[in-house]
């Protein structure tokens, strides 16, 4: 029985039983966390256990069940999706790591409460995933061992142990052998049923990783096809969602390949809205948009660009360094295609920080080489005035032509001449903060205030960009390094901020 069916007939007992919310909870918590709605679900499920643990203290149950209503298994399931739905949907890795394990280590036998629906050690082996997914395989095969699994092929947690299983092929680089062990289950009477769509979207990942785009765009075909029989699914519009995701993905590579008209790859491409809003979707929008951008069908401009680099630190933030540097090696490669000296050389910079994090570099250090090779060979900044008039000629352009990337690099050619002008190193920080690159702009502030701490231009705005940062640390050792406490006075604005500070992205 898999993981869905028991929580409709767990829902249907509870209903039975006269507690409709408790009922609600059981099937609406899996299809939150589906939806990527993480809010929504902790408050569900702490209303939820709430409800369960006052039903349990009415009852005087000795273990944490009402008899004739629901047992532990049903706690556990309820308490299984705040966190799932982090290292899921949020692509959550170290940032998740240690409450992973904790939950690991505390969860109960598969079959001591009875058969458990979801299980913990396979949300810890998502999460290792998304740290690393290839450099993390020999610790996920351990987890994943027929010695740890022992029991639980009875338990409808089995189905998601499968395809964790086939996951850690892909990342092994045998996806052959993950489509074989998915085929397997796909012409026997109870594969479809119990894989589910998740087995689908990983058959199309394999598929895709053997260079089979067709037939991973043939396989999404009939999925969708299966689901517009099923207008009352409420899970329709969550794999609606992922099918279009991975339909750009496929069709933009295809085009980028000659094999698809471009017009025809740019029409499934969900909006960068709707990437935002779903984290673990973003790497598959990334790789469609740089697939299209190089046929010239999507615009490569700033604005792209800092949308790759936020989704890059976020990455990083999340405690998922291979997904922060792919990232940031998208974002140098996009900048290099524009022409974006400084942002190519920030991202190039970051995705080397985050591989040192990284165990198997073999490839992805490839690419990094390559990006390095495409900024080498890009030409030098042209200044546009000279190091003392760069402001005021920056202030003089019409709004209408205004490119933070061009503000950025004409101002950091001017630092090269005049590293310790406070009104430049200001803004830097400005069309930093606008760009997402506030920390690489923090560098050239530092080395100014801890030449120069009396400046309290300057240290006010290494402050602001810490803030923008939420770099808690930079801050104590700004305070540390002024050792004055707080600097009296604001400075003002110096690259006009209607035309650079409203353009930044909400946090």
């Amino acid at each position: 029985m898999p993981m869905w069916m028991w929580a409709g007939e767990t829902a249907r007992r509870l209903a039975d039983a006269g507690q409709a919310e408790l009922a609600e909870a059981v099937t609406g918590l899996p299809e939150l966390a589906e939806a990527g709605d993480a809010v929504q679900v902790e408050a569900v499920a702490r209303s939820a256990l709430r409800t369960a643990r006052r039903l349990v203290a009415e009852a005087g149950a000795e273990k944490a069940e009402v008899p004739g209503v629901f047992g532990p298994a049903t706690l556990f399931f309820l308490a299984h999706w705040p966190l799932s739905v982090r290292v899921s949907a949020l692509a959550e890795g170290g940032r998740a790591l240690s409450r992973a394990v904790a939950a690991a280590e505390d969860e109960p036998g598969p079959h001591v409460h009875g058969p458990l629906p979801v299980s913990a050690l396979e949300t810890l082996a998502r999460c290792h995933a998304n740290v690393d997914a290839a450099g993390t395989a020999g610790l996920r095969r351990e987890l994943l061992s027929s010695r740890n699994l022992a029991g639980w092929e009875r338990t409808p947690a089995w189905p998601a142990f499968t395809l964790a299983r086939v996951h850690l092929l892909i990342d092994e680089d045998d996806p052959g052998r993950a489509e074989a062990e998915l085929r397997r289950y796909e012409h026997t009477a109870t594969g479809p049923a119990l894989l589910g769509a998740d087995g689908i979207f990983t058959l199309v990942r394999a598929l895709r990783r053997r260079d089979e785009h067709t037939q991973a765009l043939e396989v999404l075909d009939r999925m969708e096809a299966e689901l517009a029989l099923e207008p009352h699914n409420p899970r329709r519009p969550a794999l609606r969602r992922r099918i279009r995701f991975e339909r750009a993905r496929l069709l933009s590579w295809l085009a980028r390949l000659g094999q698809c008209p471009p017009r025809e790859a740019v029409a499934p491409l969900p909006t960068v809205e709707e990437a935002e809003a779903y984290p673990s979707l973003r790497p598959a929008w990334v790789e469609a948009v740089e697939n299209l951008v190089c046929q010239g069908i999507v615009r490569n401009d700033w604005r792209l660009g800092v949308r790759v680099t936020t989704w890059s630190r976020y990455f990083e933030r999340v405690g998922a360094p291979r997904r922060g540097a792919e990232l940031a090696l998208a974002a140098a490669r996009l900048a290099v295609g524009r022409g974006a000296l400084w942002v190519a050389g920030c991202s190039a910079r970051r995705a080397e920080r985050l591989i040192g994090e990284l165990s198997a570099t073999g490839e992805i250090l490839g690419d990094l080489a390559e990006v390095h090779a495409m900024i080498a060979a890009m030409p030098p900044i042209r200044p546009l005035a000279p190091p003392d008039r760069i402001l005021d000629f920056l202030r003089a352009q019409p709004a209408e032509e205004v490119d933070p990337e061009n503000q950025a690099e004409q101002v950091n050619a001017a630092l090269v001449h005049r590293p310790h002008d406070s009104l430049m190193l200001t803004a830097l920080g400005q069309v930093g903060r606008t760009l997402m690159l506030s920390d690489a702009a923090t560098e050239p502030q530092w080395r100014h205030v801890r030449e120069q701490p009396g400046d309290q231009r300057a240290a006010l705005s290494l402050l602001e960009t810490l803030l923008h940062d939420n770099d808690t640390a930079g801050v104590r050792d700004l305070v540390r390094t002024l050792a004055a406490g707080a600097v009296p006075g604001v400075p003002g604005d110096v690259l006009a901020p209607d035309r650079t500070a409203e353009l930044a992205p909400h946090r």
